[in-house]
């Protein structure tokens, strides 16, 4: 029996959220300080009381799925979830959207991951406190080019110490097959620094990182550039280190997309926000939807981007607000 070959298959990661709405917060400014240059305080020792609270579904591996699902493309989710209740709500939910859950893994000893997001009612912006769970054990095998067929392959966050035998099967995995690779690293590979990196962004398509990621990144080559705080110049260093496109957020300004031969700059389509939550899974989902799209032209992509980007913030969780592919298509048939 033939394989089913994908639009797209998401890896990554997958939890239960709680979204905590709070004014009770301090949002301090630290510029001094380049890769947190804004932290979230609240009073030691004191009860905070929310009247808003959202249940739902997040994690990259989900989020994106969910994302791709929506803008109408063939896609499967590899993540993987704990043998609970949690685990079977994730799964039928996934279903719901149309994803294909064919390459869920459950693991019976440790428990779906989880998320507590607070979010500043006055910013509209969040900090998550994250129990991987699960993810920690997630597999992605050294054989995958025998299990699975797409055209696009999209990593988010992986976790835990399996995540350096992910990588290397994931970048054997694109060197058999003919499969594109969309990256956005987590904070643990992003620790590990551009030279345990290399690997995987020689053989990178396009690699999605917000500015103060890409402060890191740089900074761990050992380089420091004197405006080193200039999206320009980042995306061009990261460029020559091996993808082919580099695309650098850098939250309400806008998003810089670099090809090696342009930069291109997007501004984002001002709306009211309510909650970022999945804001960074929903914009290089939609880029890579765009790329599967419209053939490869990043101008068009990156406006999918600020599209599906802008109607996410409108509403609480990291899905709730992704548009749906027929209700948005018509702004490109200008």
């Amino acid at each position: 029996m033939k394989k089913k070959i994908y639009d797209v298959i998401s890896l990554g990661g997958a939890t239960r959220d709680i979204i905590f709405y709070t004014d009770a917060g301090q949002i301090i400014k630290t510029p001094e300080d380049l890769t947190r240059q804004k932290l979230l305080g609240f009073e030691y020792g004191a009860k905070i009381i929310s009247e808003k609270v959202f249940f739902g579904l997040g994690g990259g591996g989900c989020n994106t799925s969910v994302s791709f699902a929506r803008m109408g493309l063939h896609n499967a989710c590899w993540i993987t979830v704990g043998n609970d209740r949690e685990g079977d709500s994730t799964v039928n939910d996934l279903k719901k959207e149309g994803v294909d859950t064919k390459y869920v893994q459950r693991d019976v000893r440790l428990s779906t991951g989880f998320s507590f997001i607070t979010i500043s009612e006055k910013a509209k912006d969040h900090v998550a406190f994250l129990y991987r769970g699960a993810n920690n054990v997630s597999v992605f095998p050294e054989n995958a080019a025998n299990l699975i067929k797409t055209k696009w392959l999209y990593v988010s966050s992986l976790t835990g110490e399996t995540w350096k035998r992910n990588a290397r099967s994931i970048v054997k995995f694109i060197k058999e097959s003919n499969t594109k690779l969309g990256w956005n690293p987590g904070e643990t590979q992003l620790r590990a620094g551009k030279k345990r990196l290399s690997p995987v962004l020689k053989v990178t398509n396009v690699l999605f990182i917000n500015k103060d990621e890409a402060i890191e990144l740089v900074l761990s080559a050992g380089l420091k550039p004197k405006k080193i705080n200039n999206a320009r110049i980042l995306i061009k260093i990261i460029r020559e280190w091996g993808p082919k496109i580099v695309v650098i957020t850098d939250g309400k300004k806008g998003a810089y997309v670099y090809d090696g031969e342009k930069i291109h700059f997007s501004k984002v389509i001002d709306k009211p926000v309510v909650d970022t939550t999945g804001a960074g899974d929903c914009f290089g989902s939609s880029f890579v939807a765009g790329m599967i799209r419209f053939k490869g032209d990043t101008k068009k992509a990156v406006y999918l981007c600020m599209l599906n980007t802008a109607s996410l913030v409108q509403k609480t969780g990291a899905q709730g607000g992704l548009a749906y592919w027929k209700d948005i298509k018509h702004k490109f048939n200008k």
